[in-house]
């Protein structure tokens, strides 16, 4: 846990912030509730160091496990699904995923993938184009909810 406030160098405290989301792509991030060192003067910051990698590697975990294609070739991808049938080219809704996110050292929040849904020309499956295209984006979600959270980069 973070003793002073990087900007100011006052005593914090943990508290947890509303809603922060922020988007990078087709990926949107959202948390509720998320843990942040505040100081009197109100400057929140991460409440640990290593919060944001934690975070960065808990929703790309996360974005494994759902279902997806496979992406196929290098210059033209085409995205397979397990019945082998191709997923359509834009795709059909969106999709909230939500998951509960438990840091070491503070209270568990809530956070949400939202990323696009393709379905499949073989078996009607809605699924994401592929993980790679979702994890591949998580890491510079991240940084914009850093930036949305009110938090240096320094920190």
């Amino acid at each position: 846990m973070r003793k002073s406030c990087p900007r100011c160098s006052n005593p914090v405290q943990l508290a947890a912030l509303g809603a922060v989301a922020a988007e990078d792509g087709p990926l949107k991030v959202s948390v509720t509730g998320m843990p942040a060192a505040k100081c009197a003067k109100g400057h929140a910051s991460p409440f640990d160091n290593e919060f944001m990698v934690w975070l960065i590697h808990a929703l790309k975990d996360h974005a494994g496990t759902l279902a997806a294609a496979e992406e196929k070739g290098l210059v033209f991808k085409k995205y397979v699904c397990a019945c082998g049938g191709e997923l359509a080219g834009k795709p059909e809704r969106r999709q909230a995923f939500p998951l509960e996110l438990a840091p070491e050292g503070a209270p568990a929040f809530k956070g949400e993938i939202d990323a696009p849904l393709y379905k499949c020309g073989g078996c009607g499956k809605e699924m994401l184009r592929s993980r790679r295209s979702v994890q591949g984006h998580v890491a510079q979600a991240i940084a914009s909810l850093n930036d949305a959270a009110g938090f240096p980069h320094s920190a």
